[in-house]
């Protein structure tokens, strides 16, 4: 089955750009052609066209005699920072860029199955417009499968609008299945939207660890082994990378330049990020798909809440798991926890097959449909 799938915009954030790739793959290796139908990328300009003489002066000026050297001084700043992601992207990737008149009801004739997930695709604050995410593009005429695997909602509660809850609730009833990444999604299936929702795996898990190391094969090696990828940097968070670096005597080295973008550095390659896991012997994180990650490559880690950006996410993950001890308070912290990875492996295959099993299961009975029509 041709079968088009819907998640966040790809652009520098590693965890939902690889989310994508392995729910791709998980999906071509049971026979079907996936795409993922994205919005069309322009870099409309940051300032008046008689102004930019005056912006390149002063790029041109700060890269001479600020320090600033790797800063491009003609090239679109975003375009530059997402220079290595979008190689990842585009050669790993089936996609469909849609401009804003695309996304309409004549997209059901070129595809038999219309997929959402994963990543939060349903937090209103990340998927705009909201209601894409529940396929409005699609008429009620149409006869297309629409499925969610590992949809995310983000938080414990619904942020959804009162006219959104309406609108959404009408359009997640024309689901065939759902399936959400978070226990909590299946309650606020249930209790806001009158549906019931498996609980899942998000897709970065269903693919093993061998997967992931024919992606990074060619890669040099870290230059360091405490692995630290923090999406939100405090005072407080850099002092604590430097006490643990200093008590475990390890050698810190940064997977994130999302600060230095300021600066004009481009983010690293998806690639270096995922060597990353292999180098490590601790990984030190703020987000999400890197506790994923390093469950995936069983190397110990501490994950620092960050409730801005979700916390039932870190909590959904590690009591699956029984990792919640991996979740720490910066001024209660105790140690580096001992982790049993024999045991979490076994959950992982367990949770990974009864979510593939699901899946299958799901997109067989409408090949059968599609087959006795």
């Amino acid at each position: 089955m041709k079968i088009a799938i819907i998640t966040l915009p790809l652009n520098t954030n590693y965890g939902g750009i690889l989310q994508a790739y392995a729910l791709q793959t998980v999906l071509q290796r049971m026979g079907h052609d996936v795409q993922h139908l994205q919005p069309k990328v322009e870099f409309h300009p940051l300032h008046p066209v008689w102004k930019m003489p005056f912006v390149w002066s002063k790029r041109l000026l700060r890269k001479c005699f600020g320090g600033e050297w790797r800063l491009p001084v003609f090239e679109h700043p975003h375009r530059w920072i997402r220079r290595y992601t979008d190689v990842f992207i585009y050669k790993h990737i089936e996609m469909r860029p849609l401009s804003d008149e695309e996304w309409n009801a004549s997209l059901a004739k070129d595809y038999d199955v219309f997929m959402v997930g994963s990543d939060q695709v349903w937090r209103p604050c990340y998927a705009l417009p909201l209601e894409r995410y529940f396929f409005t593009f699609l008429d009620d005429t149409g006869s297309n499968p629409r499925i969610a695997y590992a949809a995310s909602f983000g938080t414990e509660n619904c942020e959804f609008s009162t006219n959104q809850i309406l609108d959404c609730r009408k359009l997640l009833q024309k689901f065939s299945f759902v399936s959400v990444r978070e226990q909590s999604g299946t309650e606020i299936c249930k209790r806001i939207f009158g549906v019931n929702a498996s609980h899942v795996l998000d897709p970065t898990l269903l693919l093993s660890k061998d997967d992931y190391l024919k992606l990074i094969q060619d890669q040099s090696p870290s230059k360091g082994n405490l692995m630290v990828y923090i999406l939100d940097e405090t005072p407080d968070t850099r002092l604590f990378i430097s006490q643990i670096a200093a008590s475990e005597k390890l050698i810190p080295f940064n997977t994130n330049y999302s600060l230095g973008n300021r600066l004009g550095i481009p983010q690293l390659p998806v690639e270096n990020w995922l060597r990353g896991f292999v180098d490590a012997k601790l990984i030190i994180t703020d987000s999400f798909h890197a506790c994923v990650f390093a469950i995936i490559f069983n190397k110990p880690f501490i994950c620092i809440g960050n409730s801005e950006r979700g916390m039932e996410r870190f909590h959904s993950l590690l009591d699956l798991f029984g990792l919640q001890h991996c979740l720490i308070n910066l001024n209660s912290f105790c140690g580096v926890s001992f982790i049993d990875w024999n045991s979490i492996n076994n959950r992982l295959e367990e949770f990974r097959e009864c979510s593939l099993k699901d899946l299958k299961r799901v997109l067989k009975t409408f090949e059968r449909g599609r087959e006795s029509n």
